[in-house]
């Protein structure tokens, strides 16, 4: 029978839950954060109730909970919280669990928003100064802001495909909690990351092949080659380094929302990334793209 408080006799935590009737006037169920056994009496003339669907007694579990007590506690007035915000670059799993109760939705995507449009504009300002080496027409303002605009467009639509079968391949595959909501929330959190990165590698196509063509590679002297040399090796090990960092904090943001491992948080982000990855090969396909990560 469900009952509104329980106390752990082993860690103190108190909590909601099913008592599963022993036959001896007691109940059983098993603490969410030390998961640990408890018996307490059942209330006088309690009625025996059929759980709730979704419900799962302690024998049907998946899984453990990865994030014990978490997802038993009230959820905070939601904010934009600053600080987890910069904590997720170097202690995701404590910036998540905090930010899960105490962020939203909303926050989330405001996050995204003000951030892709960051992202948009500097490629658009970067790929404008590269004109003569990718071949753009740097004069012709109109055109390269509806490619801004089209980036805009494409990262956002992608972003959301992202979460949305991040949250769907937790839930169906790993058994996860599949909290839409929460997952956009997380992963918005993890954008600011992705825009540093996105920012870093074109900063390096602009100032390490800058003077540089690429249409008379063939015609390099000595030192152009040096410069191109030292900036394309600087553009793989910046996109690699970057690449891991994303995909640790990605997981971290997936795992917390959905309950599941950070293993299973990593190869269910590699997932969602090839679905969000076509959204740039369609828009790429359509629409010549402004230089940056996202293409």
């Amino acid at each position: 029978m469900y009952v509104h408080r329980v106390r752990c006799t082993s860690c103190g935590f108190v909590f909601a839950g099913y008592l599963d009737n022993l036959g001896d006037g007691t109940g059983e169920v098993s603490c969410p954060k030390c998961e640990a056994k408890v018996v307490q009496a059942l209330p006088p003339h309690y009625v025996e109730q059929v759980p709730i669907s979704g419900r799962e007694a302690p024998a049907h579990h998946s899984h453990a909970s990865h994030h014990p007590g978490l997802y038993a506690q009230p959820k905070r007035q939601p904010r934009l919280d600053l600080k987890d915000l910069l904590r997720v670059g170097y202690r995701p799993a404590k910036a998540f669990e905090s930010l899960y109760l105490s962020t939203d939705l909303q926050r989330g995507l405001s996050l995204v928003l003000v951030f892709s449009l960051l992202s948009a504009v500097a490629g658009v300002v970067f790929t404008a100064g590269m004109g003569e080496i990718f071949g753009y027409d740097s004069e012709d303002a109109m055109l390269l802001g509806f490619r801004g605009f089209a980036s805009w467009m494409a990262t956002l639509f992608a972003f959301l495909v992202f979460a949305v079968v991040a949250s769907m391949v937790a839930k169906s595959v790993y058994g996860g909690r599949g909290e839409r909501g929460s997952t956009i929330a997380l992963v918005g959190y993890c954008f600011p990351a992705y825009v540093l990165v996105n920012i870093a590698l074109i900063a390096i196509l602009s100032f390490g092949f800058n003077g540089l063509e690429l249409d008379e590679a063939l015609s390099w002297g000595s030192p152009d080659q040096a410069q191109a040399s030292w900036a394309a090796a600087a553009l793989v090990a910046v996109a690699l380094v970057g690449l891991i960092w994303l995909v640790w904090i990605v997981s971290w943001a997936i795992g917390v929302s959905n309950d599941i491992s950070r293993s299973e948080g990593v190869l269910t982000a590699i997932i969602a990334a090839i679905a969000a990855g076509l959204v740039y090969v369609v828009a790429g396909a359509a629409i010549r793209l402004p230089v940056g990560l996202s293409p």
